[in-house]
């Protein structure tokens, strides 16, 4: 029974499907181009209301960061258009501005069009091919419609980083900073070591000694020093009290001064010091001058002191050992009182061959050094009188012993000027002839000198010749009388000309070379301001004003190079110089600027119209670029760039190129992202 109705129910299902024929099912409902009413229009009912809410915080993000407006529709087909052409009516439709883009999908057609205009702010432009290769078309292929919509405005916004990726390498980061921190702090304190033990080498009263000593071994340097100083000046007080008591004020004046100057100098060292450890901070330049003003001024105080102490030593040594220094001082009075009648009768001899003029130098040396002798006499007789007395009361012993140690050293000068002038006079006489043929040559080197134009020195030169000519004359006319003094004076004057000879032979050489740089450098700037002006006048529709504005610069600076040729040739160089580093800029500047020409008309254009893109660079079509349009049209085509201009349907001619000195806008707007299918 069960069987036989199951039987006629199928049978009457059957009949009726005979009867009604084959359900339709349900057909892609086609939209055109229409006026989007929200943000977000899914006609074709694929987001979730959650999914609503997710899209519409991505394109409200863009929004806030980039003022950019993405609007996106997902409709079941675009009625047989081509996507990029649905999407272009659509926006021009909606009424769609500078910063509006477009994502429309349709679904069942498995097609998409995405497009940016070219008018967009923040960059998206440049990022929209890139956002629909890796962001959109993916999702679209997984059927995930808001994962496209939310890549397209994440894309256009520049993306993110997960944040567990973030903090990963974040914690790398803290990781590398701290490791590469402890190397760097021992590498540094190895550094300043070495730094430090180098410094202590350097002269430290030199101050451009200090100056290629790096800042913190100058620091070092610094506080090292007036530590020591200041220990030094505490120790010589002390001393100095003692050596006053037992050599006088008068012997121990020089310590006293020296010492006043080390406390002088140490107070403005602690000054320094004290400005430089204030809260205040100072420049690297401003901290190097005070480390190196603390520096000096210690070092020349220590300096002053080590003397003074040497001094002081030899002044202590010399109170212990009067008496053998005396015995010496009267051994050496001795001897040369013995010499002074072999020295008269060597003068006697000398006034017989020679004229009164020419031993002017030693005529009374005799008398001189007998007057000598007995004052070395006296003071010895005084010392030995002071040695006697008790250690507290020898109160210019010291002074009485280098007494007779300068009375003696001068006795024996004296005496020895007359034993040697016999040998000097002879020399003299001898060397005359020698000597006027030296000089001579000198007085016509000078006068040929003086013949050339522009000789540097001219005045001085000239005077040194006319002084040597003098001497000259003045060793022939007295060569018999006064030799020796005729042969001082032509000495003389042959030095002062011969180092003025070698001063303008050092300018003349150095002027030839100033003059060899500075046509290099002109020769170099020109070619350079040449070229880079070349370039730009070839290529002028695109280049900006930065590559133009140096090479401006560059022309005035050769124009300085050339005024200042003659009159200041080092200056002349600086400028030539100045001027081929910034024909350099210029260039760099200008070939980046074709680069990037290159680039965008390219990426807009895709590969063809090449010599359309040359007379654009050139600037021979700038004009007419800029109003819209390659010759022959670029119109609307499935998957590639609307119209080149305002309008989104067909191409425009080429015009005529601009007129001279004339510049236009474009008032339309190109699209970057293009479309397809998925």
């Amino acid at each position: 029974m069960r069987i036989t109705r199951l039987l006629s129910l199928l049978l009457v299902v059957f009949g009726a499907a005979l009867v009604i024929g084959p359900v339709p099912l349900p057909e892609a409902t086609a939209e055109p181009p229409f006026r989007v009413p929200t943000q977000i229009t899914d006609n074709a009912g694929v987001l979730s209301r959650a999914e609503v809410s997710q899209v519409q915080s991505a394109l409200d993000s863009l929004y806030d960061d980039k003022r950019v407006k993405l609007w996106v529709v997902f409709v079941d087909s675009f009625d047989g258009a081509n996507g990029v052409t649905w999407a272009q009516n659509t926006m021009r439709l909606s009424g769609f501005g500078d910063d509006d883009a477009l994502l429309a999908v349709a679904v069942t057609d498995r097609e998409y069009a995405f497009q940016v205009p070219s008018t967009a702010g923040g960059g998206v432009y440049d990022r929209a091919a890139d956002v629909r290769r890796n962001d959109i078309e993916p999702a679209l292929r997984q059927n995930d419609w808001a994962a496209a919509a939310i890549g397209a405005a994440d894309g256009l916004n520049g993306g993110g980083i997960a944040w567990s990726a973030l903090l990963v390498v974040l914690g790398v980061v803290v990781v590398l900073c701290l490791v590469l921190w402890a190397w760097s702090r021992r590498r540094n304190r190895k550094r300043r070591k070495a730094e430090f033990a180098a410094a202590q080498r350097v002269d430290a009263t030199d101050p451009n000694a200090l100056a290629g000593v790096p800042l913190d071994a100058l620091d070092d340097l610094s506080k090292t020093i007036v530590v020591d100083v200041d220990n030094a000046v505490r120790t010589s007080e002390g001393e100095l009290a003692l050596a006053a008591e037992e050599f006088g004020a008068t012997q121990t004046a020089p310590f006293a001064k020296a010492l006043e100057n080390a406390k002088a100098a140490l107070a403005q060292a602690f000054n320094v010091r004290q400005t430089l450890d204030d809260a205040i901070p100072e420049s690297p330049l401003q901290r190097r001058e005070l480390l190196t003003r603390v520096i000096v001024a210690a070092a020349r105080a220590d300096r002053e002191l080590e003397a003074q102490c040497e001094a002081f030593e030899q002044l202590r040594d010399l109170l212990i050992n009067a008496p053998t220094r005396l015995d010496a001082l009267t051994q050496q009075m001795v001897a040369l009182t013995a010499r002074l009648e072999p020295s008269t009768a060597t003068l006697t001899q000398l006034r017989q061959q020679y004229s009164e003029t020419a031993l002017t130098a030693v005529a009374g040396n005799i008398d001189v050094a007998r007057q000598r002798l007995t004052f070395a006499d006296q003071s010895i007789t005084t010392a030995r009188a002071l040695v006697a007395r008790p250690a507290g009361d020898q109160t210019g012993l010291i002074d009485a012993i280098h007494a007779a140690e300068s009375a003696l050293g001068q006795a024996q000068t004296l005496l020895d000027a007359i034993e040697s002038a016999a040998t000097d006079i002879s020399r003299a006489i001898n060397g005359l002839p020698a000597a006027i043929a030296d000089i001579e040559q000198g007085i016509d080197a000078a006068t040929a000198q003086l013949r050339e134009p522009h000789t540097p020195r001219a005045t001085e030169l000239a005077a040194a010749r006319d002084a040597a000519a003098a001497a000259v004359e003045h060793a022939r006319t007295h060569s018999d009388t006064d030799p020796l003094g005729a042969f001082t004076r032509l000495t003389k004057a042959d030095a002062e000309l011969d180092a003025l000879l070698v001063s303008v032979d050092e300018q003349r050489l150095e002027a030839r070379r100033q003059a060899q740089l500075l046509e290099q450098a002109l020769f170099t700037a020109q070619s350079r301001v040449k070229a880079v002006s070349d370039f730009i006048d070839t290529r002028r529709g695109s280049i900006g004003p930065e590559a133009r504005t140096r090479l401006s610069e560059a022309g005035r600076q050769l124009d300085a190079a050339q005024a200042k040729r003659t009159t200041a040739p080092a200056e002349a160089i600086a400028h030539a110089n100045g001027a081929a580093a910034l024909a350099a800029q210029a260039q760099s500047l200008a070939n980046n600027d074709v680069q990037n020409a290159q680039m965008k008309y390219s990426g807009h254009y895709g590969g063809g119209g090449t010599n359309d893109l040359g007379a654009v660079i050139g600037g021979i079509l700038i004009g007419n670029v800029l109003r819209g349009g390659f010759s022959g049209g670029w119109g609307s085509s499935g998957g590639g760039y609307g119209g080149f201009g305002g309008g989104f349907g067909g191409g425009r001619g080429m015009g005529r190129p601009s007129s001279f000195g004339g510049s236009s806008r474009s008032s339309g707007r190109n699209y970057s992202g293009g479309g397809g299918r998925f």
